[in-house]
């Protein structure tokens, strides 16, 4: 009960820093077209009127397309543990997590709706929330990779300069710090002793779990051929990911150069993939107005509708996951599938 309790409260606190992230947002973009320095800027419904819908289906089939990537990097990781599934049944589960992560947040995760599918078809818990742990991981680190590098790259190019892009650059290196910092505290057991950091490791529903998996751990460092395919496969879902957001962009006519999408996009999802709100909501359309509104010619009004379209973009695109979840077993409670996976304490 009490658990439940400081669920809710946590949930309650989630929702009040998202509707006023979204309330600070309001302040600052215009329903309707207005005046600034002379000139007429659009309002949200002149550009909602003048997308381009042949540019935005383009974005679409971009996410689509690293969806589709991210499941077959899935289904790679789950054959390294000797987990047979069929590529079919692990794409509809990545469409079924996708549905459940954009339409549901915060009330079920994707990746726990994953787990719990495969898990009944498999004895390997451990190992089955390895693969999702390392998938995240690879993920989140090429995103931190992609956009140190693009600070390099904006930076030696000059195409900014440091006052331009300080922002980015020190955002971009807290996410490197954080990252190398969560990698090392969850798999060195040194590291954590020095630190006296196993008390608050012991606390972690993962914990016991990668404990466990220590012999899943090395069927994949056995496998480096492997798992560096499904380092460029990572490379290739982030480029197809990226490229969909620029064509939400493209399609409302803003002129954003391209190395900025490289470059803030995963800055932005780095930041939204942290539990302050919901499904990063408010937090990732404040990020996208912070970063692009210093683009040339470009209005938060015009990156708050680019911010709309790269939320409800995915949403569209994981609507097959409905199906799948009409279609197939019907779920337990969250709480049920985190207790047979193994993910809740005591």
């Amino acid at each position: 009960m009490e658990s439940k309790l400081r669920k809710r409260l946590v949930l309650s606190v989630k929702l009040l820093i998202a509707a006023g992230l979204l309330a600070w947002l309001v302040t600052k973009v215009h329903l309707h077209d207005y005046e600034i320095d002379g000139k007429t800027a659009p309002g949200l419904l002149t550009i909602a009127g003048d997308i381009n819908w042949l540019v935005l289906a383009l974005g679409a089939v971009g996410f689509t397309a690293s969806l589709l990537v991210i499941a077959a990097r899935w289904w790679m990781l789950l054959r390294i543990q000797r987990i047979r599934i069929h590529l079919w049944e692990v794409v509809r589960l990545t469409f079924l997590g996708q549905f459940f992560n954009a339409v549901a947040p915060g009330v079920i995760g994707g990746d726990i709706v994953k787990a719990y599918y495969v898990a009944k078809h498999t004895p390997k818990t451990a190992a089955v929330l390895l693969s999702i742990f390392v998938d995240r991981v690879m993920g989140m680190t090429e995103l931190a990779l992609l956009a140190g590098s693009m600070v390099a790259v904006a930076l030696l190019a000059g195409l900014e300069t440091f006052a331009d892009i300080r922002d980015a650059v020190i955002v971009a290196a807290v996410v490197a710090v954080a990252v190398v910092f969560i990698l090392v505290f969850l798999l060195s057991r040194r590291f954590r002793r020095v630190l006296h950091l196993d008390k608050l490791y012991g606390r972690l529903p993962m914990a016991h779990h990668i404990a466990r998996a220590g012999d899943a751990a090395v069927l994949y460092r056995k496998r480096i051929g492997v798992l560096f395919r499904a380092v460029l496969m990572t490379f290739g879902a982030h480029a197809f990911f990226v490229g969909a957001i620029a064509m939400c962009g493209a399609s409302l006519g803003l002129a954003i150069p391209w190395y900025q999408y490289l470059l803030y996009i995963p800055l932005i999802y780095i930041i939204g993939s942290v539990p302050i709100t919901p499904g990063g909501v408010g937090v990732m359309e404040a990020a996208f107005v912070h970063f692009f509104v210093n683009a040339p010619a470009v209005g938060a009004s015009e990156v708050f509708a680019m911010a709309l379209l790269a939320r409800l973009v995915p949403i569209v695109c994981g609507l097959p996951g409905a199906i799948v979840a009409v279609r197939g077993a019907k779920l337990p409670k969250a709480e049920t599938m985190e207790a047979e996976l193994g993910l809740t304490k005591g």
